[in-house]
This record gives structure tokens, sequence and C-alpha cells, in this order.
């Protein structure tokens, strides 16, 4: 089953803490996705994208985070609510 989520690449979601892991930092995050992959599990999706600002230490693979979000939250930021 996948769910509609259109998130284009470069999208900035603002996330809470509590919203994604892993979560080195433990705190609310801005990640710039990369992809979203629409097959939830347990009410969270797939995301890469980037934390990072300026230069990138992972341009080799596109992405410098990789994790689970909620899509109620992912939700909330293409809705305009964050």
């Amino acid at each position: 089953m996948t769910v509609d989520l259109r998130v284009e690449p470069g999208t900035q979601l603002f996330l809470l803490l509590g919203e994604f892991t892993p979560n080195p930092n433990r705190r609310d995050e801005i990640i710039r996705a990369v992809a979203v992959y629409r097959q939830p599990i347990g009410g969270r999706v797939w995301v890469r994208g980037h934390t990072c600002t300026g230069v990138c230490p992972y341009a080799n693979a596109g992405w410098c985070w990789e994790g689970r979000v909620s899509v109620a939250a992912i939700r909330a930021n293409l809705a305009g609510q964050r």
C-alpha cells in the first residue's frame, strides 16, 4: 500500500523531535528532501535528504540523512501548516 505523498526534491520539511528517526541531534530539524518513499510502515515513510548546510560531506551519496518520517508530519508541511 502506498500513500499519496508527492514531495518534490528540494522541499524543506520542518520536523519536530519525535517525528523522525534517527535524530542524532535530538532536536527539531529542517530536512531538504531528496526522495520520499511512499510505502508507509507504522505510519512512517523512508526519506532521504539533507540536514547539512553549505557543502555536503556526503555529496557522492546525494544525501546526508536517511531515516523514517511521520506521514502526518510530511502532510502538515505540504499543507503549509509548518
